[in-house]
């Protein structure tokens, strides 16, 4: 299982940019590529695009072998390689999945770029799944016209929604991947659905709300349902990761986005409110990482939240625990992440002997 401990999240946040001007430059190497006209319809120019093959199916959760948060696949082991959008209930989410599985085709055909995700300590997995959404939001949204809406330092979920609107053809995930950007230390940018499920969620710190997650329990969504229509809300208050609130507390601000909702949350400085930092962690269970290798997602779980069989939790990305990858008798240790006889269990629930010595 490759590594992708918190500080190779955090690293993969920061070197990202600098990754994705050589993706922009990889890609303009490879013809006269216009990124305006990329910009204009996506899926269109990559199925007029030699170097892929580009097909569409049916969403299920099933039938991908990704880790992407987006319902797309990329397949560089045929020939030609072969890009799978799933069909979305908007043509700019379709287009967003489109480029962020060109970002996948570009890494995995680029000597440099290649090199530059094998010399990390978690063989380039957070980098390359990280660079993929920055490089779609940098294709879709002018820098220009970010930059004049958003303004500088951490924006409002107002400028957001307006930046959303203005352009038109972008999805929310779009513009909430150029909007975290500028947060200003540790935050968020979160779009729920009208059930209170997150859709997409991009963070600065290394651990972020679970895609499908419910946020219905959080002070923001509360403020949500009290608000009239249309109304832009503010709360303070933590998010959910697995089945409770936990984590920092943040200042929030919530704006309504066509049926669904973008909240940025920040621990300070943000815009909408005299922000000072002040930190109200509530200890919550341990962070885990799904045992699935389609997955490897991190999250929070407690001790109630353990499986009776596998003694792991329920993943907050899959939906699923180790029952499907290890035998009753065996165990998957949440320390060393290997796999264990029930013979090497130690009296704390899913840690082996060995590492409880």
């Amino acid at each position: 299982m490759p590594d992708v401990s918190r500080s190779a999240r955090i690293r993969a946040r920061l070197d990202a940019p600098g990754h994705v001007r050589r993706m922009i430059a990889s890609l303009q190497a490879r013809g006269d590529i216009s990124l305006e006209e990329i910009r204009q319809d996506p899926i269109r120019w990559l199925s007029e695009w030699n170097e892929v093959e580009v097909f569409d199916f049916e969403p299920s959760r099933t039938d991908l072998d990704s880790r992407c948060d987006v319902a797309g696949l990329y397949r560089g082991e045929e020939t030609p390689p072969r890009i799978g959008i799933a069909f979305s209930e908007t043509r700019e989410r379709m287009n967003f999945t489109a480029l962020h599985e060109l970002g996948h085709h570009l890494q995995m055909t680029d000597e440099d770029l290649i090199n530059s995700l094998l010399d990390r300590s978690d063989g380039g997995t957070a980098l390359e799944e990280e660079a993929c959404d920055t490089f779609a939001a940098a294709i879709l949204i002018p820098e220009s016209t970010a930059s004049r809406m958003l303004g500088a330092g951490t924006p409002s979920a107002e400028s957001v929604v307006q930046l959303w609107r203005t352009l038109g053809t972008v999805s929310r995930s779009a513009v909430a991947m150029r909007a975290r950007r500028q947060i200003d230390g540790d935050g968020h940018v979160v779009v729920l659905n009208a059930e209170g499920a997150v859709t997409f969620a991009t963070s600065t710190t290394a651990i972020r709300p679970g895609s499908r997650s419910d946020q219905t329990a959080t002070p923001i969504w509360s403020a949500i349902q009290r608000a009239h229509a249309n109304a832009t809300v503010t709360a303070r208050g933590q998010l959910a990761y697995g089945t409770e609130l936990a984590g920092d507390t943040y200042f929030m601000q919530a704006t309504p986005a066509g049926t669904n909702f973008v909240i940025v949350a920040a621990i300070e400085r943000v815009p909408w409110a005299l922000s000072i930092a002040r930190r109200e962690n509530v200890p919550y269970g341990r962070w885990y990482v799904c045992p699935h290798l389609a997955c490897v997602a991190e999250f929070m779980a407690g001790p109630q939240d353990l499986c009776s069989v596998c003694h792991q939790p329920t993943c907050t990305e899959c939906g699923r625990c180790a029952c499907s990858i290890a035998a009753p008798s065996e165990f998957l240790c949440t320390e060393c992440f290997m796999l264990k006889g029930s013979a090497e269990a130690s009296s704390t629930a899913g840690i082996c002997s060995d590492c409880a010595a």
